[in-house]
């Protein structure tokens, strides 16, 4: 018979008839007073909680860490024997057998702080350790760190999470070259570390890279050319790649049985491409001001170069404290919630990768979402970046000999941002030193003429346009015309939330609103989209991974509703409820909730406008972080607000007081451009902004859907039909209580007849072919805490069912023992016999 808790009630209950049988005989002789002490002491022993401890039964406990590894500089030792000497390899946990028998931790779960942190990992198969003995299992292997900054604690759990042993330190506490382990009293403990010569393996899940196959359906616009629009046609991707691409009607050039199809009802193209951001900037809005001093403002009311605005009074408050404050690890320490935030933003707009993160990388960000362009993707990383101003003597080596070699992938160079002679001259300074190269994707270039832009041409240089942060801040914007006719490639990107747009999305609408009105309609649509899609790829040779909807290319996809039978057109006019998916690496990381429901069934949170989104990795650092958590969060952060940043981080700053004299609440931008209404307030009262156009046309033509405007169609393609489609708007998710069979838009008004919780705390961002069963990674039936808490919840049922029949076999024995009674009939009720409280240590 299996021993489960519920046989353990029938076993006790036996027991209890028979050894109660027995007492009562035994007390028979004994006095009323005696008796009924006896039964109490039975009552109250009942009472006491028992509480199983997994490491009691099987002698398995975490017996020391190691959290301060010193380097070679600092002579290290080579735990490990990796010959990489220092923490990031040799920080280790030793788990040791103190039981009797051999026991199989295969499968079992190591973490450091459960839910936060390092992703946890899983034993290998095949790992026993003997009764006695230990194993060590190291970072370079584990990927966990042990944090030394703050408090931190290494988790042993089995297989289906429950806890076993654990060992938690405080912060800046640990020694170089000292383990942390628990003395004979149980206190926290240093000494010099005794790893074992037994190293174990533990595998970190991948839920963050794509594996398994689908097909999406819709039509396809490969931006190969401009009539290459397949307008019903098939994508399928197969572990993050696209495998193939094809027409209804014609067979299938790949084996597609068992494949699930996704109809998108939408039109599919490749992922956006952002090419100049600062992205650790833009939690903060746009920033509302005009130029500061009249001797700087030029003749459309704007600053003449890019040294003069960072002088603005309100500029640190604005912009810099708010991205310092949010970033450091000596202020709010949120850098992993604010990256993802941002490339959120992206991504809302189809944006599948961006520039412009952080100089340094951080595993909580740089391996999901966006794919960040500086980071190393597709087998390198040589992309240089240079943001700040460019120095006559700046010699630039690593430009030169990249491009000679042919290694160099890309140079992002903000140069000749302004509009007076200082900032054309920085072209000189290019070209005198010889760093005008072919890889040079010249960012802003608004002081730029003809002139510099032939020989840009020449070389087959980039130009990357950002029009609304030009016109907020110059009240002009580049020379595109100049740059179109050198045969500069051109792209179009926001540059930062403080000026710019959200995504590349929002800013080609206001790149197709300068050509319409100020440029004359130079650019068809077609070249349009381009400068969003295929010509980034181009500029950073990245045309052989994305940009384009190819076999062998990466799935980087975004799908958008059919608005226009023009598909060029179609994304130009799109905005936010228009994104129906977005797809990164062949993972769906957002979009309608009928399409996310049907692609990833539950795993996935509300993120406003009927979308879905899903942000949770846990193969990654902090991948458990919940999109409500990171949005809570930097609301948060972003009040700035006195009595909060005091509390979190004041007694660590000598000067807080000064730090903080001029932060205001900032507030935190919001994800979606519609809906956004000071987002369009601040652009219609730029004085700058307005100087030359008339920018609320750009709400009217592209955001204001109650409006009928009358779009210019491309010259180049032929799709000329600009007639709108009428959506119908309701429930489009067949299993809510009030799905509408009619609607072809979801509104996000779908009820449900039981709340599923949609954290999405342990996941696979596998795609889902309807087994609900089916996990990967560290899933199993529920996540860690869940199933710990269902245990505990389980035994503590049972345990309250024996004690209930405890107490009922005691009150019986009462009744049994008074009913004996043969010599009193008179009524007695003893005194409470005392209870001797513990004894104190």
């Amino acid at each position: 018979m299996e021993t489960t808790p519920a046989n353990y009630v029938l076993i006790l209950s036996f027991f209890g008839l028979v050894q109660i049988r027995i007492l009562i005989d035994v007390l028979e002789p004994l006095q009323r007073v005696m008796r009924t002490a006896v039964v109490v002491l039975i009552l109250l022993g009942a009472l006491i909680p028992f509480t199983p401890s997994a490491a009691a039964d099987n002698g398995i406990v975490i017996e020391e860490i190691l959290v301060s590894a010193s380097s070679a500089a600092y002579n290290g030792t080579d735990w490990n024997g990796d010959g990489d000497i220092g923490s990031d390899s040799d920080q280790y946990i030793q788990i040791r057998n103190t039981g009797t028998t051999d026991v199989d931790i295969s499968d079992w779960i190591l973490d450091d702080n459960i839910g936060e942190g390092s992703p946890p990992c899983r034993i290998g198969w095949n790992t026993t350790i003997a009764a006695g003995e230990a194993i060590v299992f190291y970072r370079a292997n584990t990927g966990i760190e042990l944090d030394y900054f703050d408090a931190d604690s290494a988790n042993l759990m089995d297989k289906d999470g429950n806890l076993i042993s654990t060992i938690s330190y405080p912060g800046e506490d640990s020694w170089w070259d000292k383990v942390y382990t628990y003395a004979a009293n149980g206190s926290l403990w240093k000494q010099d570390p005794n790893p074992s010569s037994d190293q174990g393996t533990c595998y970190t899940p991948r839920d963050h890279i794509h594996t398994g196959s689908y097909i999406l359906q819709g039509r396809i616009v490969p931006m190969t050319g401009p009539n290459d629009v397949i307008e019903n046609g098939n994508v399928m991707v197969t572990d993050g790649n696209i495998v193939s691409v094809w027409s209804d009607g014609s067979v299938p050039p790949i084996n597609t049985d068992n494949v699930t199809v996704y109809d998108t009802n939408g039109t599919i193209y490749p992922g956006l491409i952002d090419m100049h951001n600062h992205l650790h900037y833009n939690t903060a809005p746009l920033w509302e001001m005009s130029p500061h001093s009249s001797s700087q403002t030029n003749e459309y009311g704007g600053y003449e170069n890019r040294y003069q605005w960072k002088n603005h009074p309100n500029y640190s408050p604005h912009v810099t404290k708010p991205k310092n404050f949010v970033h450091s690890g000596a202020y709010w320490n949120m850098e992993s919630q604010a990256m993802k935030y941002v490339e959120v933003k992206e991504i809302v707009g189809g944006t599948t990768s961006a520039q412009g993160g952080p100089s340094s990388g951080k595993d909580s960000f740089d391996s999901i979402l966006v794919r960040n362009i500086e980071y190393y993707n597709f087998g390198a990383d040589q992309i240089h970046t240079k943001v700040t101003e460019l120095e006559s003597d700046y010699i630039g080596n690593h430009i030169k000999t990249g491009n000679q070699s042919g290694n160099l992938r890309a140079w992002f160079l903000h140069l000749a941002e302004g509009m007076d002679e200082s900032s054309r001259a920085e072209f000189d300074i290019l070209v005198e030193n010889n760093l005008l190269v072919g890889e040079l994707n010249l960012i802003h270039g608004t002081a730029l003429t003809k002139t510099e832009f032939d020989k840009l041409g020449e070389v087959g240089g980039n130009l990357v346009w950002s029009p609304l942060s030009n016109l907020l801040l110059y009240g002009t914007t580049t020379d595109v015309a100049a740059a179109k006719d050198a045969g500069v490639r051109i792209s179009i990107a926001p540059d930062w939330s403080p000026s710019g747009s959200k995504s590349p999305l929002h800013e080609l609408k206001v790149a197709d609103l300068w050509d319409d009105e100020i440029l004359g309609d130079i650019f068809n649509d077609y070249e349009m989209v381009k400068m969003v899609t295929s010509n980034p790829a181009k500029a950073m040779k990245w045309d052989q991974y994305v940009g384009t909807i190819e076999v062998g290319k990466a799935a980087d996809l975004v799908v958008l509703d059919n608005i226009n039978t023009n598909p060029y057109r179609n994304m130009i006019n799109a905005i936010d409820t228009d994104v129906r998916l977005t797809v990164i690496g062949g993972i769906p990381i957002y979009g309608d909730q009928d399409l996310m429901s049907a692609m990833k069934g539950d795993d996935w949170e509300d993120a406003g406008l009927g979308k879905a989104l899903d942000v949770t990795f846990i193969g990654v650092e902090d991948g458990g972080q919940s999109w409500e958590d990171i949005v809570g969060d930097l609301e948060m952060a972003m009040r700035f607000d006195y009595n909060e940043m005091n509390e979190a981080f004041g007694d660590s700053l000598s000067d807080f007081d000064s730090q903080v004299s001029n932060m205001v609440n900032v507030g935190l931008d919001p994800v979606h451009t519609w809906g956004d209404e000071r987002y369009f307030r601040v652009i219609n009262s730029s004085n700058s902004a307005n100087s030359q156009i008339d920018m609320s046309l750009l709400y009217d033509r592209y955001y204001d859907r109650t409006a009928s405007i009358d779009i210019v169609e491309g010259e180049e393609i032929n799709y000329t039909d600009s007639n709108p489609v009428t959506y119908v708007y309701g429930c489009t998710i067949s299993t809510a209580l009030n799905y509408n069979p009619d609607a072809t838009r979801n509104d996000g008004s779908c009820t449900f007849e039981q709340v599923t919780n949609n954290t999405d705390s342990q996941q696979t961002n596998s795609t889902s072919d309807g087994d609900e069963d089916t996990c990967v990674g560290i899933c199993e039936d529920t996540d860690i805490t869940e199933s710990a808490k269902s245990k505990a919840d389980e035994n503590l049922m049972y345990l309250s069912i024996v004690m209930f029949i405890v107490f009922a076999l005691a009150v019986a024995v009462i009744i049994i023992s008074k009913s004996k009674q043969d010599e009193d009939t008179v009524s007695f009720v003893p005194e409470m016999p005392p209870i001797k409280p513990p004894e104190s240590d």
